[in-house]
């Protein structure tokens, strides 16, 4: 009977040592949830959560999260950057938010945020998408408030707008945006009808299409423009071999490119059979920004593509 306490006593040391020595190494912040003492409650992808009225100190874990919040008048205190690492620019928050962007606090890459620095900014509302973030939604929630999006969506908008007390805003972006897809629509006219855009990535190994379930693609289907055969899919990319550059053409290709200086383009461009493409030879080949249609998927990246639509598709 000694013999056996002794034992079950070495074991519950044993166990608490065990218990004692995870909780040293466990690096992640040890908080309490924050509880809003005047706050709403919103309803996002993982379920609900309270989150203050008037928000004041936001972290963004997304572009399009980003993007939504500068648009909606909240500057945040933190964001994340997006992009794989050839990217022109890696590191740094999208080109096109550039002069709205200064004194934000970059906590690191949008798939593996530092929950740190997060933490050290103090938050009382933290922005993320499910599709990424939902794996230390438990951390983030230790930290602030959070709400996540089903990314990427149209819906992100209202979602932001709901979480930052700024619907009215939202509701009155979204009007806007109706307004300026109708103008196109209008300008274009009987072309609408006949116009199939395509949209190329090239990559540093490879090209993708890019579909009907891509940014680009929410961007074409809005405007009312047709797509290819062969990216009219409900996917949203599809890498192709240098042997299928027929599938690129379209009556107008647009292009972007992870970085100018290690991409496909120059190779695809000088094959023989790209200059047999029909957009390529009524010169209807037009490079766009890789941040603007790719990164971004917010309210300003959309009325930037919307912009492009304007520059090059009405002349034709």
């Amino acid at each position: 009977m000694q013999s056996f306490r002794n034992a079950l006593k070495f074991f519950c040391l044993a166990l608490l040592s065990f218990v004692f020595v995870a909780a040293c190494y466990n690096s992640e912040p040890t908080v309490s949830p924050p509880i809003p003492d005047n706050g709403k409650l919103v309803t996002h992808a993982l379920g609900e959560t309270v989150v203050p009225l008037n928000p004041q100190r936001v972290v963004v874990l997304t572009s399009n999260a980003l993007d939504n919040s500068l648009a909606l008048g909240i500057k945040p205190v933190g964001s994340s950057f997006s992009g794989f690492a050839q990217r022109d620019g890696y590191g740094n928050f999208p080109a096109y938010l550039q002069d709205k962007t200064e004194g934000i606090t970059n906590v690191g890459h949008a798939d593996s945020p530092s929950l740190e620095k997060i933490l050290a900014l103090k938050p009382d509302l933290i922005l993320g998408s499910k599709q990424t973030h939902q794996a230390i939604s438990k951390q983030l929630s230790q930290i602030a408030p959070t709400v996540l999006t089903e990314y990427p969506s149209e819906k992100n908008l209202f979602l932001h707008g709901e979480a930052l007390g700024k619907i009215q805003q939202a509701e009155k972006l979204r009007q806007e945006l109706d307004n300026r897809f109708q103008e196109f629509q209008q300008q274009m006219g009987e072309k609408l009808a006949t116009t199939e855009v395509s949209v190329l990535r090239f990559r540093p190994y490879r090209v993708r299409l890019y579909m009907n379930e891509s940014f680009a693609g929410y961007v074409l289907d809005r405007a009312g423009l047709q797509r290819p055969t062969a990216q009219d899919q409900n996917k949203s990319y599809q890498a192709i071999s240098i042997e299928a550059i027929s599938a690129m053409d379209g009556d107008v290709i647009f292009y972007f490119q992870d970085n100018p200086e290690n991409s496909q383009s120059t190779k695809i461009m000088q094959h023989p059979l790209w200059s047999q493409l029909e957009a390529v030879k009524k010169d209807r080949v037009y490079e766009i920004s890789f941040d603007t249609w790719f990164l971004g998927n917010g309210i300003l990246a959309t009325n930037k593509a919307i912009d492009d639509l304007f520059q090059y598709l009405i002349k034709i």
